[in-house]
C-alpha cells in the first residue's frame, strides 16, 4: 500500500486528523500507545494497526515520534468539545461568584458533572485516559503538549476555585495541591474504574450508578473546598 498522494489538513490548512491514512495512524498510534507505551510499539506495529504501509509514517508525521506528538495533540484536539467548556463556564462561574459561597459550590457542581459525564458515560475516554496517565506515571519529553494543551488550565482553574473558596492565593502551594486532591477526587473513578467495580460487584457503570458517583464526588469536593452542600436537586 502506497502513502496517500495528498496529507489531510485542517480547515486552518494545519496538518488535520482527516479520514484516510493519516487519521487511520493517528487512531493506531492512540490504541497502541496508551496499551503498551510510546518505547514499548514499533513503527511495524503501528503500519499494521493502521492497516498502512510504514513508509506512510514518515509520509505523514516524519517518524514515530512525531507521530506520537500528533496522538497526543490530537487528544487534546478530541476533549476541547467536552472539557473545554467545562474549564470556561469555571473561569466565568469564579469570576462572577466572588465570594458568595452557594455560587462557588453551584461552580464544583458543574465541575464534577462536566467531567464526570466525559470519564465515565460511554468509552470515549477508554483510550484515552490511559495514554494520559502514562504521561502522569512517566512524563516523556512531550508532556507539555498535554500540560500546556489541556491539564495545566484545568488545574489552574481548580486551584482558583480552591483559593476562592479557602482564601488562599491561587499561586501558592496550598491552593495548588488542594486543587490536585480534587482533581484526585474527578479521575479517579476512570482511572481505577476496575478496582471499584471489583469492590462494588459491579458490572460496568450505568445512569444510575454514575449519578450515584457523581453524588458522592460533589460532596467530597463540597466538603474539601469547606462549601456548602446545595439541595440535592441540584447536585444530580
Amino acid at each position: 500500500m502506497a502513502p496517500d498522494t495528498a496529507r489531510d489538513t485542517a480547515p486552518d490548512g494545519s496538518p488535520g486528523r482527516g479520514d484516510g491514512t493519516r487519521g487511520q495512524l493517528l487512531d493506531a498510534g492512540l490504541t497502541l500507545f496508551s496499551e503498551y507505551g510510546y518505547d514499548s510499539v514499533t513503527t511495524r506495529q503501528l503500519a499494521s494497526e493502521a492497516g498502512a504501509n510504514i513508509a506512510a509514517i514518515a509520509y505523514h508525521f516524519g517518524g514515530k515520534r512525531d507521530l506520537y506528538r500528533a496522538v497526543l495533540r490530537q487528544l487534546v484536539e478530541d476533549t476541547e468539545p467536552l472539557l473545554g467548556p467545562v474549564a470556561q463556564r469555571m473561569a466565568e462561574g469564579i469570576a462572577a461568584a466572588g465570594a458568595d459561597r452557594p455560587a462557588l459550590a453551584r461552580v464544583v457542581v458543574g465541575l464534577v458533572h462536566g467531567f464526570t459525564g466525559t470519564f465515565l458515560e460511554g468509552d470515549f475516554m477508554a483510550c484515552r485516559a490511559p495514554m494520559v496517565m502514562r504521561e502522569f506515571a512517566n512524563p516523556s519529553e512531550d508532556f507539555d503538549i498535554l500540560y500546556e494543551g489541556r491539564l495545566g488550565p484545568i488545574h489552574r482553574n481548580v486551584a482558583a476555585l480552591a483559593a476562592a473558596a479557602l482564601g488562599m492565593d491561587p499561586d501558592g502551594p496550598e491552593a495548588k495541591i488542594r486543587a490536585h486532591a480534587v482533581m484526585g477526587n474527578l479521575v479517579v473513578f476512570e482511572i481505577a474504574k476496575h478496582l471499584l467495580l471489583k469492590r462494588t460487584g459491579w458490572e460496568e457503570y450505568t445512569p444510575e450508578r454514575i449519578a450515584l458517583v457523581r453524588r458522592m464526588i460533589t460532596e467530597a469536593v463540597l466538603d474539601s473546598l469547606r462549601l456548602p452542600h446545595p439541595d440535592d436537586g441540584d447536585r444530580q
